[in-house]
């Protein structure tokens, strides 16, 4: 098997004090390396505790995540972070008080690997900005290029273009599925947009506890 990631029977449940919120029940899913997913459904359906169990964020009630046929887990997952796996949020989360190289070598001290990404991004020009010196539309291609920095195989992308208008998120997923099919970096993408599974190789709702090809 060719895996970079496998769910093995997740299960996720959210308890309070008035009802028990199942999320995921008994969830199988395998994405083969090199390929790209595209994760749709709107807000408050799973998408973000799906993400968030798959990069080791949020624990499962049961069940296992596998990165690269590897274990997945609490002990684990900083290491995963660090090394296997970029992550791109629904806010941007840059340091106010760093330029943007700055905020990038934090993540990962390769001035290769940043410079080459603020010229794949388009973004070399704001190399020494800082946040409130660029608009919306950089700081996310900033983020881009942010969970980029340790040459990740997997990339996963929570709501990236939630904040950005249509041209700026055009740029966005465009970049993302252009790094994926040079580097043959698996990808996996939420949004509640529809309009941009067309260009990913898998697109996948959450219906009845589960995935469900869409």
């Amino acid at each position: 098997m060719n895996y970079i990631l496998e769910t093995i029977n997740l299960n996720k449940s959210y308890v309070s004090s008035v009802e028990t919120l199942t999320v995921f029940e008994d969830l199988n899913f395998s994405l083969d390396k090199g390929k790209s997913l595209f994760l749709f459904g709107p807000s408050g359906c799973g998408k973000s505790t799906f993400l968030n169990m798959i990069t080791g964020l949020d624990d499962p009630d049961s069940g296992n995540v596998l990165i690269d046929n590897k274990k997945l887990n609490s002990l684990n997952s900083s290491k995963f972070l660090k090394n296997d796996i970029g992550i791109i949020f629904q806010d941007h989360y840059l340091l106010s008080e760093l330029n943007v190289n700055d905020n990038l070598m934090i993540k990962h001290e390769d001035i290769n690997q940043l410079d080459f990404l603020l010229n794949f991004l388009d973004i070399s020009d704001i190399k020494f900005k800082f946040p409130h010196q660029i608009s919306n539309g950089q700081k996310q291609r900033v983020c881009v290029a942010r969970s980029l920095m340790n040459k990740p195989k997997l990339i996963i992308a929570d709501e990236p273009t939630s904040y950005l208008d249509k041209t700026n998120s055009d740029k966005v997923i465009e970049l993302l599925i252009n790094y994926s099919n040079e580097f043959n970096t698996s990808l996996v993408v939420s949004s509640h947009d529809i309009f941009y599974k067309k260009y990913f190789n898998f697109s996948y709702t959450i219906e009845n506890m589960n995935l469900k090809k869409c």
